[in-house]
């Protein structure tokens, strides 16, 4: 297939990475420079422009960091829209939140484009290995044919429809809602522990055998350093997410609303290109 590629961040260089390894033909653009070198070295075409990247494709895929990028992406004088073939497929990786990625789809049948929303489950790590889990919302055809391109960076196993377009976003916030609230949880009770006596390594072992397992099995090195630098889903994604939950909710997310204070103060200290798991550090030192 002919692949547009719009996004060049962590996640989708290491995707479009895999585009070209199962040997798709691939053009490439990012707002910034300087991203696309290793990926033209590689095959890959880089285009000037997101209507360049669209420009004959069957698919392009989108990996942005929001709903707005998103529509100035597709939507703008000189974006996907105005060089995208008729019928062309846009796929769009982005976490956007369910009502967003509804009316990007309208917008998109009113230009006479398709539109699959498949964001992806995972990290820096994942993605370069290709094992990320991603669910999909589109109708039946559409994702038959996003399908083998979902497989590039997703493990077969674990990709899937899972309704119409918006349901996967819908999933999604749900998913990363709770992250957030492990992830603030977990710093306010190291809080506890240092205000109450108990050293943070007896706690940290304590936690991890709790609720508290799976997090502290990924981010236990970065606790106890104190450095968050290596990012693999960043602090301030972290708060567009439970942003965008607390947003589509019908009524009152209590709990979630409470953690996206937390991640937004942590935000505001400087925290906001660190792993999410900053949050943790900076709640449990927080006076």
């Amino acid at each position: 297939m002919r692949i547009g590629f719009c996004g060049l961040g962590r996640m989708g260089a290491a995707m479009a990475r895999h585009v070209l390894e199962a040997g798709h033909e691939l053009t490439v653009w990012n707002r910034s420079p300087g991203k696309a070198a290793d990926l033209v070295a590689a095959g890959a075409t880089e285009a000037a422009s997101p209507a360049e990247a669209a420009r004959d494709a069957d698919v392009v895929v989108l990996m942005l960091t929001g709903p707005a990028v998103v529509r100035e992406v597709l939507f703008d004088p000189d974006g996907v829209d105005s060089g995208a073939p008729e019928g062309s497929l846009i796929l769009d990786c982005t976490t956007i939140g369910p009502s967003a990625a509804r009316e990007v789809a309208a917008e998109c049948a009113d230009r006479r484009l398709r539109y699959v929303d498949a964001p992806v489950f995972g990290t820096v790590g994942p993605a370069r290995e290709g094992t990320l889990t991603v669910v999909a919302g589109g109708s039946e055809a559409d994702y038959a044919q996003a399908e083998p391109l979902l497989h590039c960076w997703g493990e077969p196993s674990r990709v899937r429809r899972v309704g119409e377009v918006g349901s996967a976003n819908a999933l999604k916030l749900v998913v990363n809602s709770a992250l957030g609230v492990v992830a603030t949880g977990l710093g306010e009770a190291l809080r506890l522990a240092a205000e109450i006596g108990v050293p943070r390594d007896t706690a940290l072992s304590a936690l991890s055998a709790g609720p508290y397992g799976w997090t502290l099995q990924q981010k236990r090195h970065m606790i106890e350093a104190g450095d968050y630098t290596d990012t693999a889903f960043a602090l301030d994604l972290m708060a567009k997410d439970l942003d965008l939950a607390v947003a589509e909710a019908g009524r009152e997310l209590s709990v979630v609303a409470a953690a996206l204070g937390d991640v937004r103060a942590a935000v505001r200290s400087g925290a906001g290109q660190q792993d999410y798991a900053a949050v943790v550090g900076w709640l449990a030192g927080a006076s």
